[in-house]
């Protein structure tokens, strides 16, 4: 069960706090055991945490993906048109986004770089 919480103020602990919402583990904990305190990479940081926790996980990012072929329980890299990166999670057809709320569609700017499944073994 995906319980939403708030990315701190300013920070850019995107990932961080979206594994916080996938394990119910603290953001601050997380941030401990993958040893950052700002920027994540879905594969070298978010993914090993997740399988070193006992998730399945499976790593998706060729051409142009779409947010409805994008399945739930998914961490999606998203790109905005000034080229930040940030970390989502959908989630029984919506999207937790850890700097806004939880959202029933994405911006047609937004674009999605690719996605991280999951799955509690």
């Amino acid at each position: 069960m995906i319980v939403f919480k708030e990315q701190p103020y300013k920070s850019m602990q995107c990932g961080q706090t979206c594994l916080s919402m996938i394990t119910g583990k603290s953001i601050e904990e997380i941030c401990e055991d993958l040893g950052k305190f700002w920027t994540t990479h879905l594969d070298s940081d978010l993914q090993s945490f997740l399988e070193r926790n006992g998730y399945k996980t499976k790593l998706v990012g060729s051409g142009k993906i779409e947010f409805d072929e994008i399945p739930n329980d998914s961490l999606v890299r998203v790109c905005f048109p000034s080229g930040n990166g940030h970390i989502i999670i959908k989630h029984n057809d919506k999207y937790y986004d850890p700097s806004v709320g939880i959202v029933q569609q994405m911006l047609a700017y937004v674009r999605v770089t690719h996605y991280l499944t999951f799955k509690k073994e």
